[in-house]
């Protein structure tokens, strides 16, 4: 009995082991699972839309599966090597602009599984999801995108960076239905075919000439107008200065014409006053105050004589002890 017993232990642990071995799974970190029901054990048959995240799941050997998905950001990347930058191959992407320019296209996607979607990616793509659906699609919309620019918009990062936010849109609603997320498109470089760059060149040569000619013709002009304002300038100080000129001659003409004025009626003044004095002196000598004064004038003239000699016999003969004689004589009184 004993011996039997070991021996029933012994196979249930061969059975065990392996089973348990088997039947638990580990989701690493940067991980999920989609468990699939292979026979309706522990549930509907087909894929469970649960998603399993980082640990240990029982998978039930031959009655489930377990697929395990990368759930950490994914680049893909389309960058050409230097001796096909300019040239179409499965490296970069190359763009046909609106204007029907080539342009050559180094760009990375980074993109993602959607955790709470794996189930869909499982259903509809499974684990070559990268060559069936992202790499395509992601070509298809930068071409579309992009090929609505004219060459020369790619020379503009904000109408550029524009249409790449589009693109991103455009591929999200791409992407969704297969439980994968567009995170990111950058645009790293471009590259226009030879035959554009040599005709940029020699536009971008004719441009300099055109705007070399016209800085010349430019300078001309100013220095034309410079030279006028100058002339202006010029005969606006002559005038100002003639025009200082004659006022200085005016006001000093002026100033003698006033002076000679004032010297006029200052003479004139002077005249009228002597005038007026003259014939007040004139008047005061013809009264009797007046004959008075010379009297006493001729009376001043006589005093200090000794001695005088008058006539005082015949028809003009003075009595000098007669008053009124003198008086008469000296023209005092008539």
């Amino acid at each position: 009995m004993g011996k039997a017993l070991s021996v029933i232990i012994i196979v249930l642990l061969i059975i065990l082991i392996p089973f348990c071995y088997f039947s638990f799974k580990q989701v690493k970190v940067g991980e999920v699972g989609v468990k699939t029901r292979l026979l309706p054990i522990t549930g509907k048959r087909g894929i469970s839309k649960k998603t399993l995240k980082t640990g240990l799941h029982l998978v039930i050997p031959l009655a489930e599966k377990l697929d395990i998905f990368n759930a950490r950001i994914q680049k893909l990347d389309f960058v050409a090597p230097e001796n096909l930058k300019r040239k179409k191959n499965d490296q970069n992407i190359y763009v046909q602009t609106s204007d029907g320019t080539f342009v050559y296209v180094d760009a990375t996607l980074l993109f993602q599984v959607d955790e709470d979607n794996a189930h869909k990616l499982l259903a509809t793509l499974g684990h070559n999801y990268i060559e069936k659906k992202v790499r395509p699609e992601f070509i298809s919309v930068v071409k579309a995108k992009l090929g609505e620019l004219k060459a020369e918009d790619f020379f503009n990062p904000e109408i550029r960076e524009a249409k790449v936010k589009e693109a991103l849109s455009e591929l999200n609603n791409r992407l969704k239905p297969n439980g994968i997320k567009a995170v990111n498109i950058l645009v790293r470089d471009y590259f226009y075919s030879e035959e554009y760059e040599n005709a940029i060149k020699e536009k971008k040569i004719a441009d300099q000439i055109k705007l070399l000619n016209k800085v010349k013709t430019e300078a001309a002009k100013r220095y034309a107008e410079l030279k006028k304002t100058e002339a202006y300038g010029d005969a606006l100080a002559n005038i100002e200065l003639e025009r200082g000129n004659a006022e200085a001659k005016k006001i000093k003409a002026d100033a003698d014409n006033y002076l000679k004025l004032k010297q006029a009626e200052a003479k004139k003044e002077i005249e009228t006053a002597k005038a007026k004095g003259d014939a007040l002196i004139q008047k005061a000598f013809t009264g009797q105050g007046g004959k008075n004064i010379v009297g006493l004038e001729m009376a001043e003239v006589l005093k200090g004589l000794d001695k005088i000699i008058i006539q005082s016999g015949g028809k003009n003969g003075v009595n000098p002890l007669d008053v009124n004689s003198l008086l008469k004589l000296s023209g005092v009184k008539k």
